[in-house]
């Protein structure tokens, strides 16, 4: 029983750590498309995060996939759950670009701080529901 356990706590471990990898490399595209398109380009920041996310969600599809779950062939199922587990996401951190560029009225360079929050709701969403 205990090597049972064992096993399970090393692979949820070794979930979360990749995991982590993974929508930290996303959440720097992420990132870095949304700075892009509000400083640069005068994007409106709605409009950025959108994008910024769809740019951070090829790669955590292509990353949870391969990496995280260790899903090796395609499926429609997974590939929708994924999509409604990121859409979520995504309206959380529309929600938060509104509530602190609209609401509280700061600079939308603030608006990065909702991201670092969301993917610990998304993981467990991925982890118990879209990639089961």
């Amino acid at each position: 029983m205990k090597q049972i356990i064992k096993k399970v706590r090393r692979r949820h471990v070794r979930e979360v750590f990749i995991y982590g990898m993974v929508g930290g490399v996303a959440w720097i595209t992420q990132t870095i498309t949304y700075l892009i398109l509000i400083r640069l380009l005068h994007i409106f920041p709605s409009v950025a995060m959108i994008c910024g996310t769809l740019a951070g969600l090829i790669i955590s599809y292509y990353g949870h996939t391969q990496f995280t779950f260790r899903k090796h062939r395609f499926s429609h199922t997974e590939f929708v759950k994924f999509m409604v587990t990121s859409m979520l996401g995504l309206c959380i951190n529309i929600g938060g670009v509104r509530l602190i560029t609209k609401v509280l009225l700061l600079s939308p360079e603030f608006a990065i701080i909702p991201t670092i929050f969301t993917p610990f709701i998304t993981f467990l969403i991925s982890k118990f529901w879209a990639f089961k």
